[in-house]
């Protein structure tokens, strides 16, 4: 069972609604899994940012300049927020870069 299927079975944090900017590719990307392991976008990034801050992989990618980003609202965890802001001020990197830092490793660690 890989960490996606783990995390997606875990019920109990509340969930706030947050918006952020996504891009567009790895949001087609989720759409594909959300389909194959029949869970929802909102799940699937917030196992990937579960994943990220208990791991803390920050791994910083070149962006494609002809990439857009599309702005979603996201039922985020509670505790994800937290994660979030934790890393964004241990490696000053920005939340809107965290969340696709989180979305592309999940991606990555999918296809290996």
């Amino acid at each position: 069972m890989n960490y996606l299927e783990k995390y997606s079975l875990e019920h109990g944090d509340r969930k706030s609604r947050r918006n952020y900017e996504i891009e567009d590719s790895l949001y087609v990307k989720l759409e594909e899994l959300s389909e194959k392991y029949n869970i929802t976008i909102t799940e699937l990034i917030n196992v990937s940012i579960k994943h990220m801050v208990e791991t803390e992989n920050v791994y910083l990618y070149k962006k494609d300049d002809m990439e857009i980003t599309v702005t979603h609202t996201i039922g985020m965890k509670e505790s994800n927020i937290r994660g979030l802001d934790y890393l964004k001020e241990k490696y000053g990197v920005s939340i809107y870069r965290l969340v696709n830092i989180a979305i592309r490793n999940a991606l990555k660690e999918l296809d290996e």
